[in-house]
Order: structure tokens, then sequence, then C-alpha cells
């Protein structure tokens, strides 16, 4: 399976939820701490580093294989793999200044990250690219704590709504953005490869999302 346009893949709730663009007590770290959702013991939400690259490209790699290995062509998965996910593509969407990569870490190995963009068009939307939790933290809250990043990011940026899009047969994956606020505004499609998927587009309010705290 594979992800869409505006899209994002994410890992929670014991599935890879997906959306693209194509988804504690908190151990301190200063101020790269970016989030106060619960967590698991031992493990905390921070900013992105160059440093952090060459892993970040090794951890989106194998979970997209793991994912997608069965369902998509060799060919098809690995062309998006090398255009996505090489140690040079995450250098560049780290320093990004319109992009915010965020890792989530425990015993300094990369547990998760999520990638959230800020739209040059509009100045008001933000683009959540994708967020992934390797599958034995799912269900433990590290991708509401990297949503939860993301949200906050956005909104400090001045973005008004955030944007994602899911694969429209992922319906656990729907009902967890539901659960967050998001609304479904239309569809769109994504090719990798020669496979065209069609994918369901949210969109969170977030002025109403901060200010009413309606989650």
């Amino acid at each position: 399976m594979a992800p869409s346009p505006l899209a994002a893949n994410i890992l929670a709730e014991n599935v890879f939820l997906k959306h693209s663009a194509r988804s504690i007590p908190l151990r301190g770290e200063g101020r790269d701490a970016v989030t106060e959702h619960a967590l698991p013991a031992a493990s905390v939400i921070r900013r992105a580093r160059r440093s952090d690259a060459r892993a970040l490209s090794g951890f989106a790699a194998r979970l997209f294989r793991d994912t997608y290995g069965s369902d998509t062509a060799a060919s098809d998965l690995e062309s998006y793999i090398d255009k996505n996910f090489s140690t040079e593509r995450q250098e560049a969407e780290i320093a990004n200044p319109s992009a915010a990569v965020f890792v989530a870490i425990s015993d300094d190995l990369i547990i998760g990250y999520a990638d959230v963009v800020l739209r040059s068009a509009d100045g008001a939307s933000a683009l959540l690219n994708r967020i992934y939790v390797d599958a034995e933290w799912r269900g433990r809250g590290l991708a509401g704590g990297l949503l939860d990043a993301a949200i906050g990011e956005s909104a400090q940026r001045g973005a008004t709504h955030l944007e994602l899009t899911v694969f429209e047969r992922n319906s656990r994956a729907l009902a967890f953005y539901k659960r967050a606020g998001f609304a479904a505004t239309g569809s769109t499609t994504f090719m990798v490869g020669d496979d065209p998927q069609t994918d369901v587009v949210m969109q969170l309010d977030l002025i109403g999302r901060l200010d009413g705290r309606s989650v």
C-alpha cells in the first residue's frame, strides 16, 4: 500500500496509520523537549538534529518496507524509499526552515518521528508529512505525542489548520484522526511507481483545537 500527495504515514494504535505527503513524565532534554503528552518512561520527543539523519533514514526505510512490503511491488517500494528516505533527504528535511522534524528517542535509539511542513503558498496551512512509530512502541502514546509536537509547531508558526491524508481503507487510521479532531475534506490520489492509491484528505482546525481543546 502506498501514500498520497499531501500525505503522511503514521504507526500508532497497533497499526501503521497511513497518511502522507508523498503518516510521562517526559524525560527532559532542555529546550529540545517539545511535548507534555504522556509518553512511555525513559522516552523523549525532541527536535531532530543533522546528526540524526543517518539513523532516521534507516529507521524510516525499515518501517516502510515492513509495512508495505507485502502489498507493493518491490521495484515500486524501493523507488519510493530511495527517493524519500535517503540520508541526504533526511538531512535536507531536518535543515528545511519551513519544516520541523521531531524524533522520539529511547536509550539513544529512534523509536518514532514526525515531519510537518508549513506551506509557503498561503502561510496558514501546515502539512503533516508523516508520523512513524516503531512496532514495539505502538499503542503507548508516542503517536499522540508526536502529533502534539506537530500541532504545537504548526500553531506556533501561525498556521490555522493542519492537513494530512489517510489511505481510504485504513479505518483505524481514520478513527485515530477523527478522535484527534480532524475532519475529512475530500480525496486525493498518489502514485508509487504504477500503483495508484486513493487517500482521504483530512484537516484539523488549529484555532478551534487550541482554543476549545475539543479532543
